[in-house]
């Protein structure tokens, strides 16, 4: 027997299928001052309050590719524990912006 749920094969999906994944994530202000530290602001919305208010957004979102490394981090599990490579990501959206504070589940 496992420690551990063994994961998800391609048989186990079906189309519309919607995944709640087990463990949400809140995006911490360290998160983005990690990110930002060894990565970079790829551009100034992401890291100037300011930029972004002129732009219409509340604060400075964060970067997208934060976004997107936390939540598909935490699909491992459920869709790509058995797959020799994660494929699809082309049609991946970004539909809101996420801040400091917000929870990806």
């Amino acid at each position: 027997m496992s420690k551990t749920d063994p994961g998800n094969y391609f048989e186990d999906f079906r189309l519309g299928q919607v995944l709640v994944h087990a463990t949400p994530r809140t995006v911490t202000a360290g998160d983005v001052a990690l990110y930002t530290a060894l990565y970079g602001p790829r551009f100034s919305l992401f890291s100037s309050d300011e930029v972004a208010r002129a732009s219409g957004l509340r604060a400075a979102p964060v970067d997208p590719l934060i976004a997107f490394h936390i939540v598909f981090g935490k699909t491992v599990p459920d869709i790509s524990l058995n797959a020799v490579a994660n494929l699809g990501y082309a049609e991946g959206l970004f539909l809101a912006p996420v801040y400091p504070g917000d929870t990806l589940m």
